[in-house]
């Protein structure tokens, strides 16, 4: 029940990023750990900028999204993911892999 309710407060009403934490539920437990810790200390990702971390700045790919959160710093990731014109990609495409 926690995790429901957390998510419902992370969404904060917007659809994609509940379909992002519904998503995040059903990775392994290391990715799910690495990215859940990400987003508890960057709190102000939350609601939209939930959803423009998983869709504009990884493609809605989950691998994509803990790289991020592993190699990112904070003060970038939660620059990045507070624009909705995809400007963010510039921020953080230097911390992917490939």
């Amino acid at each position: 029940m926690g995790n429901y309710i957390t998510a419902l407060e992370w969404a904060k009403g917007n659809p994609g990023a509940m379909s992002f934490l519904m998503e995040l539920n059903r990775q392994d437990e290391e990715t799910a750990k690495v990215i859940t810790e990400c987003l508890v200390r960057n709190y102000t990702i939350r609601g939209t900028n939930i959803y423009v971390l998983w869709s504009d700045l990884c493609d809605r790919e989950m691998e994509k999204v803990r790289e991020l959160c592993e190699n990112c710093p904070d003060k970038i990731s939660t620059d990045a993911c507070s624009r909705q014109d995809y400007s963010g990609r510039e921020l953080v495409n230097q911390y992917f892999k490939s």
